[in-house]
């Protein structure tokens, strides 16, 4: 994440400068190291930097096939129109720690590390979760933090990134659903059928995406489901069932297991997605404004060494054609 860490009057302090060169090199390690959070954030979102307040993404609607035309005539003209713009705005995330003037005393450095160490660990975990908590939540707005800010979630369009009725650029576009309420089963046959639909989503001119769906994102707390979508990635025959036939979707499907997502008891819901369409639409997109900047300090009222840990980033949604929600506790039900 290419930490940065300010100098400080901590360094130029006798008391603490020697202990304060060893916690920064402790953060710098922490920070160089690739750990799950990171490797979540990637596998949801597709990540990108800004130097702006904030982004805004906005396009063009596409060409309808070529048209014949009789000889000499002139070439029909298509109408484009601009799609729907989104905002995301960055947000400033804190948090400070302190290392007490009894653990300089006391020769605590074990201690000191570990905290150290935990500021930078918490801030990946926080770009984590903020990533989670944008996708997975239903509804128009998501929370983050310990004081439950709520933030939001809508795409271009107004609606939730899950909803049962976006709507397209051009009107004479179907209204369309990309969030249902059937439950995953014990088989391949919903998940066949909502990669179906997935595939088969119109773009903003009423044109077949086409875009393979390849990730299945899940809860940490659903163990049965998890084991199923094992079986269905992994046997050669197909799962559930008693005819000794060839299963299709061995080889096609990575499984995410989002230790953050923790699902209500009694449901499973769970969260298909196309890498292909997500890059191509920048549909989750996660931007990094300022990365983890951290300055320290010695407070003269009780000689602690403070760290003050600062960055900006945001999770967001310019497009909506990239994932499906099933499982969820409103949306459409197939039959």
């Amino acid at each position: 994440m290419a930490i940065t860490i300010s100098k400080s009057s901590a360094l130029n302090d006798d008391l603490w400068k020697p202990t304060g060169q060893v916690i920064n090199a402790v953060m710098q390690d922490a920070d160089n190291e690739k750990t799950e959070h990171d490797k979540l954030v990637k596998d949801i979102a597709v990540e990108k930097k800004s130097k702006k307040y904030a982004e805004k993404q906005t396009g063009m609607t596409s060409l309808s096939s070529f048209d014949v035309v009789p000889e000499g005539d002139n070439a029909p003209t298509d109408d484009m129109q601009e799609t729907m713009p989104k905002l995301i705005i960055h947000k400033a995330f804190m948090k400070e720690v302190a290392m007490t003037k009894e653990m300089l005393d006391d020769g605590d450095i074990d201690g000191m590390r570990t905290i150290a160490r935990n500021l930078v660990l918490g801030y990946k975990r926080t770009r984590a979760e903020l990533a989670t908590n944008a996708l997975v939540t239903e509804g128009s707005e998501f929370v983050i933090g310990p004081k439950k800010t709520k933030l939001d979630k809508t795409t271009g369009d107004g609606k939730s990134v899950f909803a049962t009725d976006h709507k397209s650029v051009k009107s004479n576009v179907k209204v369309q659903s990309n969030v249902f309420t059937n439950a995953f089963g014990n088989d391949a046959a919903m998940l066949i059928r909502l990669a179906n639909i997935g595939r088969n989503f119109l773009n903003d001119s009423g044109q077949v995406t086409g875009y393979g769906f390849n990730k299945i994102i899940i809860p940490g707390n659903c163990y049965k489901l998890e084991e199923t979508i094992q079986r269905i990635m992994k046997s050669s025959l197909l799962v559930g069932s008693d005819y000794n036939d060839v299963n299709t979707q061995k080889g096609k499907w990575t499984l995410i297991v989002d230790p953050l997502w923790q699902a209500a008891e009694g449901t499973e819901p769970y969260i298909i997605m196309s890498d292909e369409a997500n890059k191509a639409y920048n549909g989750t997109v996660f931007y990094d404004r300022t990365p983890l900047d951290v300055k320290s300090a010695v407070n003269n009222h009780n000689r602690n060494l403070e760290y003050n840990g600062y960055g900006r980033m945001s999770c967001g949604f310019y497009n909506w054609r990239h994932v499906i929600l099933g499982g969820a506790s409103q949306g459409t039900t197939l039959t």
